[in-house]
């Protein structure tokens, strides 16, 4: 982007300032994480807060150019984290912080450059500590206090050497230290201090090597497609097949609900229609995807015309078994009301549905160029839909109009 090489990057920004406002963060959190409040929130929900601040304070600090037009990307963010959704807050939230960020340091944002920065963080994150020792470089009194950090660290096992010889050595010198040491303990939790030494030393760690990785991030990623060798026989051969499993299934869903030529038990309520398979539907809809998109964005055969014809087809099935989803889930919650599960189920299939639209659009006008920022765009907005729909108020609201 405005940057030529790695080094000038690093020049960019402050490493004195990261490592101050970090050590500050860590030291708050753990603070923090000793209240005795709602886990999720000084374990996870505060935390991340607080460190997204560290790292906006650090970008307005070095004067470093940002796009300032994606700090809408927050609303998600800072509101509406209570305990609904924990389980898929802990996922989303630092993909949105990760995508938050990189759309700050990147006018442009690619599938590859969020991969890449995702990939970066296990190998870098220790090395990036590295950069610590640029602190203590020049000669002034932060490099003593770097020399008294090494001597105690050296001096402390040779005195506790020291100390067990003498001890054995003289009874009485022995009865001293116990003495001494048990009155330590009974004034000093060491357990406690063990854990929050741990949880300064992660929380650090994790802090300024992740920022240090979204610096080395602001450089355009150039996005260099690898496409996959595959004969064009078998991709139609796959294609053929799989639309006629679908096709014999939607003659199947027809005739149960209509004609019942196999006679199925009377005893098969609609509600037991409704609870039968819906997840499985929704895992096939989902790999129906997946296939799709590798067929247009990773081979060589989106021009292909009977490729095409028959994509356009498994898209067509695929947006049938949504709709036979759609109306197994009205059956459902006609027989057992909603809940929050079922609402982000129906929310998911919404979203599933536009992809499939897009992607219809976009094998009719040829246009196969990197969609990347409109689909993690759409699901942002579900997602945001999720935080402020799926949750026990919104459903008893729900359930009570639908009586």
């Amino acid at each position: 982007m405005d940057f030529n090489d790695i080094k000038e990057s690093y020049q960019k920004y402050d490493l004195k300032f990261l490592t101050t406002t970090t050590l500050i963060t860590t030291l708050i959190i753990t603070i923090i994480f000793n209240l005795n409040i709602d886990f999720y929130l000084r374990g996870f929900i505060i935390p991340i807060i607080l460190v997204l601040i560290n790292y906006i304070l650090n970008l307005k600090y070095s004067i470093i150019k940002t796009n300032n037009k994606n700090y809408r990307l927050l609303i998600p963010i800072l509101f509406k984290v209570d305990s609904s959704n924990i389980f898929l807050n802990i996922i989303i939230l630092p993909i949105i912080i990760t995508y938050f960020i990189l759309s700050l340091l990147n006018k442009n944002i690619s599938k590859k450059l969020f991969i890449l920065f995702i990939e970066d963080i296990p190998s870098r994150l220790f090395t990036n500590l590295n950069k610590l020792d640029s602190i203590w470089k020049e000669k002034t009194k932060k490099n003593k206090i770097f020399y008294i950090i090494i001597g105690i660290l050296i001096g402390i096992p040779i005195c506790c050497l020291m100390i067990s010889l003498l001890s054995s050595a003289d009874s009485y010198f022995e009865y001293f230290i116990h003495h001494i040491l048990d009155n330590i303990f009974n004034v000093i939790d060491i357990e406690f201090i063990i854990k929050n030494i741990f949880i300064i030393i992660i929380v650090f760690i994790l802090t300024f090597s992740i920022f240090i990785n979204y610096m080395l991030k602001r450089k355009e990623v150039k996005e260099e497609i690898k496409y996959i060798n595959v004969p064009s026989t078998i991709i139609s051969t796959i294609l053929i097949l799989l639309n006629l499993v679908f096709g014999l299934f939607i003659i199947a869903e027809i005739s149960k609900l209509t004609t019942n030529f196999l006679h199925i038990p009377s005893e098969y309520t609609y509600a037991s229609y409704a609870r039968e398979g819906f997840f499985q539907l929704l895992f096939i809809t989902s790999i129906n995807y997946i296939i799709t998109i590798f067929i247009l964005y990773k081979t060589k055969l989106k021009d292909n015309k009977l490729i095409k014809t028959l994509l356009l087809i498994l898209i067509g099935f695929s947006i049938l078994l949504i709709f036979n989803s759609y109306y197994r889930m009205i059956l459902y919650i006609n027989a057992y009301t909603f809940t929050i599960l079922r609402l982000q189920v129906t929310l998911f299939l919404l979203l599933e549905l536009i992809y499939f639209v897009i992607l219809i659009n976009n094998i009719v006008k040829n246009d196969y160029l990197n969609k990347f920022k409109l689909y993690s765009r759409l699901a942002l907005i579900f997602y945001i839909l999720n935080l402020y729909l799926c949750n026990e108020q919104f459903i008893n609201v729900i359930n009570n109009l639908i009586k």
